[in-house]
């Protein structure tokens, strides 16, 4: 008898209940708002054609802001150091890809870089517009070849802060224009790559040349 409970208050039974050190629950956090995974979204309620909103012209002066298949390209004009407008840009400086078009975005292969955008510490910041067609949905993403140099400053309830993937959503009932930027860090000189998904469909690349004369298409 005293052999047998020995047995039972030392061996205890084959079949106990799992302790809670025994079950893992694994979460994953969702992508960051912003990712690659998860684009920005800029709706219609942010652009510059909204009822109230004065528009933004192309070539409106530059000023810092308080805080802080292939293509070929550059990007829009502003205006000269001195405040005083340059000339216009022609259509031949648009590039469009479905439903977007970038006024004027040719313009910046080569130039004075202070025209058209403005050097903080971090780099350069190139003020470029995106035009929709009504009811269009957009993303842009930054090759992975740049993202470590290259940004997107899209979507003002996000303080427009760098990021490699916005998606814009137009208005249902007409065109859209969004006003913001490129970031390109160091000295602003770059090819940079983007890639341009229209409504679902498959992604074209833009190689976008920031001051670093013809850049070679992707």
């Amino acid at each position: 008898m005293i052999a047998l409970v020995t047995a039972c208050t030392s061996g205890g039974s084959p079949h106990q209940s799992p302790t809670t050190d025994s079950v893992r629950i694994v979460t994953e956090e969702p992508p960051p708002v912003g990712s690659v995974e998860h684009p920005r979204p800029v709706e219609c309620v942010e652009s510059v054609n909204q009822p109230g909103v004065t528009t933004v012209p192309t070539t409106s002066p530059i000023a810092k802001p308080p805080s802080s298949s292939s293509t070929s390209a550059s990007a829009s004009a502003s205006a000269s150091p001195s405040g005083s407008p340059p000339a216009l840009s022609s259509a031949k400086d648009d590039v469009t890809v479905g439903p977007l078009t970038w006024p004027g975005l040719r313009a910046l292969t080569d130039g004075d870089q202070k025209s058209f955008g403005y050097h903080d510490s971090d780099g350069w910041h190139y003020k470029v517009a995106v035009d929709l067609r009504s009811g269009a949905s957009v993303t842009l993403t930054i090759g992975a070849e740049q993202r470590a140099k290259a940004g997107l400053e899209y979507g003002r309830a996000f303080d427009s802060t760098p990021t490699p993937a916005v998606t814009f959503n137009a208005c249902p009932a007409r065109p859209t224009v969004f006003v913001g930027s490129f970031f390109v860090a160091g000295d602003g000189r770059a090819c940079v790559p983007v890639d341009v998904r229209a409504d679902g469909a498959a992604s074209r690349r833009v190689v976008i040349s920031f001051f670093s004369g013809p850049c070679p298409s992707a």
